[in-house]
């Protein structure tokens, strides 16, 4: 600024209440400062500034139009996401390898576990976990007790909850 000497006057008059200015009308006081600099960089590059009547004026006509230049820029661009939103999902929905295999060694452990149960207790616990059914339902497929399908159902769970507990 030292190519001008009036800038350099305007500049030490006017660039703190131009500051002031830009900091209420933006929301990052960093982006105050740098429009606070183009402003004057601006006001450097005018064909005859020494003409101006009112120089301060026209130093903060430059500001407001900079301010709404940017505020439109903003509306027109689409808005950021924020990287901790959890609709940005940067990670890969497909377990880790290692993941995987856990995954199948534990499923390879509970059929293991389903196949040592006896027949009526591995039909019990099939029946009432994957279909749904309820115990007086198993029951009578089994031609038992409901108390008695009840039984079966915990006795299966009980036994394979040992097996998989001896394994791990």
């Amino acid at each position: 600024m030292t190519d001008h000497p009036d800038l350099d006057a305007l500049f030490q008059r006017h660039a703190t209440d131009l500051a002031g200015y830009l900091r209420r009308q933006l929301p990052c006081p960093h982006l105050a400062e740098d429009f606070c600099q183009e402003v004057f960089l601006r006001f450097g590059q005018h064909p005859a500034p020494g003409r101006l009547e009112e120089p301060r004026a026209y130093l903060f006509r430059m500001a407001r139009n900079l301010v709404i230049d940017h505020h439109r820029r903003c509306r027109s661009r689409p808005a950021s996401q924020p990287l901790d939103d959890p609709a940005l999902c940067l990670a890969c929905p497909r377990p880790c390898p290692e993941e995987a295999t856990e995954r199948r060694l534990c499923l390879m452990r509970l059929r293991e576990a389903l196949d040592a149960l006896p027949h009526r207790l591995r039909q019990a616990l099939t029946w009432h976990r994957l279909e749904g059914l309820t115990q007086a339902e198993i029951g009578h497929r089994l031609d038992v007790s409901e108390r008695m399908a009840g039984r079966y159902v915990t006795q299966a769970i009980e036994r394979c909850r040992a097996q998989l507990e001896g394994a791990a």
